[in-house]
């Protein structure tokens, strides 16, 4: 990582232009805040940095697909956001192909080492003996799947030769981008940990000594190179079983892993059917196992189906809608906890978890144990100080991530999960501009053929009539954000642009305190702790930690409404 100083770094978004070279991005004017939903008639992206967003957009106005789009900003997000992403990580596709009406799901998500690493059964596992494990220890990295899924995807669905992939991110990663707020704040905070773990983090990110200031030019020369030679016809070659792999597994090993080069080699990709559901008149597909995330959003959104929503105020104005509405994460997230796990090792029970019978019976659940008598809020005075929100406990339904979402002018529509998973950078460790991951500290299995992290990860599409209708997905709080959207968006019949900013909550486990966005009322929050026993822990009114949801809807006059979340800073832009 290479860094010079603007002209004028107080300039704002001119310091922006004139740090950042005209042929990458002309405007550079996001951060984190409200942003306007964007309108277009032909095709839409969504992606959680405006240079991504427009690499991908250009990628569609020269004539490639969804797909191709979508690879693009894959390989870019690295670079611009090393804190969420990297090539050493793993990631997920839901692709609709529009010429065949089909729907299909990628699992190049990260594996377990199969040989010797301290592998986490459980969430209870994990925040117990899980937890003890630092954060810089070798012992949590897991086999990429990152580059494999992007060569898998791009045989089967990319129009573009491979090397075009990256000659993007090579410009980005090569002539730099300004560094702005959010990674900066993400980067101060990890300098006094991971960052400082190790000589390849601290060259990489602070060559002078410290996080470089907002508004200077980054570049990644290292990453650069990499990406190069990633590019080449033998280039995933080279990252499995070549020189990078070689130093990868060497640097693993030296900090505490057990990764070898048979566990690099031996990596494969799956292409499974993702799970359905349906909504009232909608379908919902969604993520298989051994991502939680199909099965707990259907599994939510059948519990509340029932509800007459509309009819009573929304969960963030009325303590008992949001009381019935947590317990119905409570009930999806400890099924899913305890269920799903990597197919390939077990049999899941997921056909029962989503059937409407199972789910009848936890709303009738739900629906009888609610309080008799509660008091007004006019009744409830605030009791004063509020235990602050911590996220620093493991959450089974969260991880630092991006999300990607794409629709181009023939309808092919693709949502994209893809992680450096744990912590942001990674344990700290850098291999040749690579950020390595923290997958291990997610729960699985050294038992059968199967041993894929069981991650959160949401790609979705919801359907009606047999045509899908909205792209989804949300990085951070994950399948959570993306179930929070559509209770607002399907459920409550908000438009796409209130649905992603109103009031997120996270926490619904017993003994678990409930965090939430403190644009929820005082007397809201009174009442869930006073009347339904909740321990609400209050944050910011939009925290980046509960989500950053990028989505795109079309209208029913083949219009497309494109959202990117306020609580992080990207763009959604279209033509």
């Amino acid at each position: 990582m290479r860094f010079r100083r603007s002209l004028a770094v107080l300039g704002l978004s001119t310091a922006f232009v004139m740090a950042v070279p005209a042929a990458i991005s002309p405007v550079y004017a996001q951060e984190q805040g409200a942003k306007p939903a964007a309108h277009a008639r032909s095709a839409m992206v969504s992606a959680n940095h405006p240079i991504v967003s427009r690499a991908m957009l250009d990628t569609l106005k020269k004539g490639g697909n969804a797909m191709d789009a979508a690879l693009v900003g894959v390989i870019m997000q690295p670079i611009i956001e090393p804190q969420m992403t990297t090539l050493a990580g793993g990631m997920s596709i839901l692709y609709y192909e529009a010429k065949t009406g089909k729907y299909y799901y990628l699992d190049a998500e990260l594996d377990h080492s199969s040989k010797g690493a301290k592998i986490t059964p459980s969430w209870t596992a994990m925040t117990t003996a899980g937890s003890a494990v630092p954060e810089t220890s070798g012992i949590r990295i897991g086999v990429p799947g990152t580059v494999a899924g992007l060569k898998a995807a791009a045989d089967r669905f990319g129009s573009l030769k491979w090397a075009d992939y990256f000659q993007p991110s090579i410009k980005v990663a090569e002539q730099g981008f300004p560094m702005y707020s959010f990674l900066y704040g993400d980067m101060a905070e990890a300098s006094i940990g991971r960052l400082a773990a190790y000589p390849s983090g601290r060259e990489e990110f602070m060559p002078q000594g410290y996080v470089p200031p907002v508004g200077t030019t980054v570049t990644r020369p290292r990453l650069a190179a990499t990406l190069k030679r990633i590019a080449a016809a033998d280039g995933v070659d080279y990252f499995y079983k070549g020189a990078w792999a070689q130093k990868f597994v060497s640097e693993v090993q030296r900090t505490g892993g057990m990764l070898s080069m048979a566990d690099l080699a031996g990596y494969q990709v799956r292409w499974n059917e993702p799970v359905r559901t349906t909504y009232k008149d909608f379908e919902i597909i969604s993520a298989p196992p051994p991502s939680t995330a199909g099965t707990l959003i259907g599994m939510i959104l059948n519990i509340i189906e029932p509800w007459d929503l509309k009819a009573a105020p929304h969960f963030t104005q009325s303590a008992e809608s949001f009381a019935r509405i947590r317990q119905a994460f409570a009930f999806a997230e400890s099924a899913t906890d305890m269920f799903i796990k990597d197919p390939l090792s077990f049999n899941l029970p997921v056909e029962s978890l989503l059937s409407k019978d199972y789910a009848a019976i936890l709303t009738a659940q739900i629906d009888g144990s609610m309080p008799k008598t509660v008091k007004s809020a006019a009744a409830l005075p605030p009791s004063g100080m509020e235990f602050a929100a911590d996220f620093s406990r493991p959450d089974p339904h969260k991880t630092d991530t991006d999300h990607i979402v794409a629709v181009d002018k023939d309808g092919n529509m693709v949502s994209v999960t893809h992680t450096v998973y744990g912590s942001t950078f990674g344990t700290g460790l850098v291999v040749d501009g690579v950020v390595v991951n923290t997958g291990n500290g997610f729960p699985g299995t050294d038992k059968g053929p199967g041993k894929r992290v069981i991650s959160p990860f949401p790609p979705t599409i919801v359907a009606k009539a047999g045509k899908p209708e909205l792209v989804i997905g949300s990085p951070g709080l994950s399948s959570r954000a993306v179930a929070l959207t559509l209770i607002n968006y399907l459920g409550y019949g908000m438009s796409l642009e209130q649905s992603v900013d109103a009031p997120r909550f996270s926490g619904s486990q017993p003994g678990v305190p409930t965090i939430i966005e403190t644009r929820v009322s005082e007397a809201v929050r009174e009442s869930l702790k006073t009347d339904y026993g909740v321990a609400v822990h209050p944050t910011t009114p939009y925290n980046w930690h509960l989500g950053s949801i990028h989505a795109i809807a079309r209208g029913a006059d083949g219009t497309l409404t494109g959202v990117a979340d306020p609580r992080r800073s990207g763009e959604a832009i279209g033509y």
